[in-house]
């Protein structure tokens, strides 16, 4: 028997954004009329308690490191901006879609957790090294293993035999892949971020993480690797992996950082990593179950 196409198992996932689609779309909605404003954006997004308690904590916490305190969405919109706004519900919806993946190979929640931290990670070198729009690296890095959960939630006996070559073999994750299914996690994710209509910079920073010097976007796809190498080497959370991928140099040097900022790095991820946790993956207190 073959294995699933990759075509196959994006087109069984789901369409939609889950519980924060209407939110979204009203947002999109709002931003084609004349008389919108930041309270229209502000009104969308508290229509969803669950939302809002998220965003504002996230707002309030040393990821942002804003010095007054918000206190509501409005001013995290002005503060933050719409684009970045959209981009943190779209992260969340993400990771609602996933809910229901069994966690028998891999643990949702070391998951989770990686992936924030490469986000996060990404996000601080896109910043150290003064790219535009340092937040759409939080989301690349997010997203950048999203592959094997489609892989788990549509093929789960096609990954159970990767994961047993994995182990028996001592290899690399996604060689494993390649070897069992012909293809890996990351072209996965880059059908699925095709199919929700997300830029091709993203795409192709998620398609060639291991291998930043194959992509198109390569600076993107350079800071999403280095920033995937470093949360290893720290060991925070797991998508499944238990080897560390060597490090791209070339990565490294397209970066053009100074090693010495890394004990700087390290700290700011220790500092931030709990607060995002706490945004995308714990539910707010009062919030519905």
């Amino acid at each position: 028997m073959n294995p699933p196409s990759i075509k196959a198992m994006v087109a069984a996932m789901p369409r939609s954004l889950g519980s924060y689609g209407p939110v979204l779309l009203e947002i999109e909605q709002a931003l084609e009329s004349p008389q919108c404003n930041l309270n229209t954006i502000g009104d969308a997004i508290q229509k969803d308690p669950d939302l809002t308690a998220r965003l504002l904590r996230l707002a309030n916490s040393p990821f942002f490191g804003f010095a007054n305190r918000l206190s509501t969405v409005a001013e995290a919109v002005s503060l933050l901006g719409i684009q970045q706004i959209q981009d943190m519900i779209v992260a969340s919806s993400v990771l609602e879609q996933f809910k229901g993946v069994p966690d028998n190979l891999v643990n949702k929640d070391s998951f989770w957790r990686h992936s924030l931290a490469v986000g996060l990670t990404a996000r601080l070198l896109a910043m150290e090294r003064r790219l535009p729009k340092p937040d759409k690296y939080f989301v690349a890095g997010l997203l950048h293993d999203v592959g094997r959960l489609v892989l788990l939630a549509q093929a789960t006996e096609w990954a159970q035999a990767v994961f047993e070559l994995y182990q028996h073999e001592k290899m690399l994750l996604r060689d494993a892949e390649k070897k069992i299914l012909g293809y890996d996690h990351q072209q996965i994710a880059a059908e699925l971020l095709q199919s929700w209509s997300y830029p091709s910079a993203l795409v192709q920073a998620v398609e060639f993480h291991h291998a930043p010097g194959q992509s198109v976007a390569k600076l993107e796809a350079a800071v999403v690797h280095v920033a995937d190498h470093l949360v290893n080497a720290m060991a925070i959370g797991s998508s499944g992996e238990q080897f560390i991928s060597p490090l791209d140099e070339k990565a490294w040097a397209l970066l053009g950082l100074n090693p010495d900022i890394l004990p700087r790095l390290v700290e700011a991820v220790d500092e931030q990593i709990l607060a995002v946790e706490e945004a995308f993956l714990k539910k707010p207190a009062g919030a519905a179950p």
